[in-house]
């Protein structure tokens, strides 16, 4: 898995060296593989266990850097934001087997034009060694990676029937 270090620098405020804090990480059990530039930005390579799904992000590799040094973590804020109403008068989602999916929830969000992300969402995808689609792409991509949470980007108007299944 590859790690910013500039993002996880954002998140905790360490002042570590990229090569200390993989050593740090690798003492902690995550187990940094290789650390190399990425222009202005270090990657640095984690080979996790199947124990530790909890650092499958950054902010849970932060998590574990602000445990281990004392660090105050700075946490991104959230500002959602969507049409009003109900999303149900939008959409509608069927889950077929709730043992495989038990949850899945959905925002509409209106007024979204496609075109190229901004050049620091560029920079952090890449950086990890991602590549860059499109905004919406990106953003979900992006938010995968920050908090580990999977996301999809559906256009409203191509759902068969308005309907997620």
């Amino acid at each position: 898995m590859n790690i910013s270090y500039n993002w996880l620098r954002e998140l905790t405020g360490t002042t570590l060296e990229p090569r200390e804090l993989a050593e740090l990480l690798t003492r902690l059990g995550l187990a940094v593989e290789v650390v190399h530039e990425a222009g202005d930005d270090f990657v640095l390579e984690i080979d996790l266990t199947s124990n530790r799904p909890d650092c499958l992000s950054h902010l849970g590799v932060a998590r574990e850097i602000a445990a281990a040094t004392g660090a105050r973590m700075s946490l991104p804020e959230a500002q959602p934001r969507g049409v009003g109403g109900q999303t149900e008068s939008y959409t509608s989602i069927e889950l077929r087997d709730a043992d495989l999916c038990p949850r899945f929830t959905a925002r509409v969000v209106r007024g979204v034009t496609i075109k190229p992300s901004p050049e620091w969402l560029v920079k952090r995808l890449e950086a990890i060694g991602q590549r860059p689609i499109n905004n919406v792409a990106d953003i979900t991509n992006y938010v995968l990676h920050e908090h580990g949470q999977p996301l999809h980007a559906y256009d409203l108007a191509k759902l068969a029937e308005n309907r997620i299944v």
